[in-house]
């Protein structure tokens, strides 16, 4: 089995969602986890993604049978070099190290990337996937021995055009999960004009801010007996 992952911001907040499918040749997904996370660091910054998506993936992963997964693909790189010659660790090499270090396992980890690193990476692979795609997609992986060989299974992944089907239908959900997550949080801000549904704690604050004084009390009386009667 292969899980792909894929990650969207929204205010301060990673919305991972990992599809896991059958084979390099597979058009649908078998079924999907998600994650949803604070930002370690919102601010993006060059070469240091593992820092926002790592903890999702992380995550996602202990919603799966590991042992099922061979390959793990990420939305990113592998390896990154900010030199053309030296390799440093990118997304796809920090979640090698950590799945060795917490599971005792190891995994291919294959990065595919939508845009190119700033520099030049070495045993990254341009593939052109789809019938009239001009724009490449950059492959890598954590065995630089076999990163023609899995650029040679991205390139014939499903799909006509430059993003592979199982890619778009991740990215697809991770989106509708984004969406999910704000219409939920939209709908109980909304609730909070009334004091019906308000945790506890949120109480004297909604009192307060709602009614005067004097008649906080009584406001809060009033809640507590609408509260009992539902």
């Amino acid at each position: 089995m292969i899980i792909a992952f894929d990650t969207y911001y929204y205010e301060g907040y990673s919305y991972t969602v990992g599809g896991v499918f059958e084979s390099w040749s597979s058009n649908d997904v078998s079924y999907y986890v998600t994650s949803k996370r604070e930002c370690i660091d919102a601010e993006y910054k060059s070469g240091e993604l593992y820092k926002r998506e790592l903890p999702c993936i992380m995550q996602c992963l202990s919603m799966v049978n590991l042992d099922s997964i061979d390959t793990i693909i990420v939305d990113g790189f592998v390896w990154l070099s900010e030199d053309g010659k030296e390799l440093a660790k990118g997304l796809g090499a920090r979640l090698d190290d950590a799945i060795q270090r917490i599971y005792c396992s190891v995994k291919n980890i294959v990065g595919i990337a939508k845009n190119p690193y700033h520099t030049k990476i070495p045993n990254c692979i341009e593939v052109k996937h789809g019938l009239e795609s001009e724009k490449p997609l950059y492959v890598t992986c954590n065995d630089s021995d076999y990163v023609e060989y899995y650029a040679t299974l991205v390139s014939r992944m499903h799909g006509d055009y430059r993003i592979p089907t199982i890619l778009k239908l991740v990215d697809t959900k991770t989106r509708e999960f984004k969406s999910k997550i704000e219409k939920e949080e939209t709908e109980v801000e909304s609730e909070t004009v009334s004091p019906i549904g308000l945790d506890f704690s949120d109480l004297d604050k909604w009192a307060e801010e709602t009614f005067s004084k004097p008649n906080v009390e009584k406001a809060i009386d009033k809640w507590v007996l609408k509260k009992e009667n539902r």
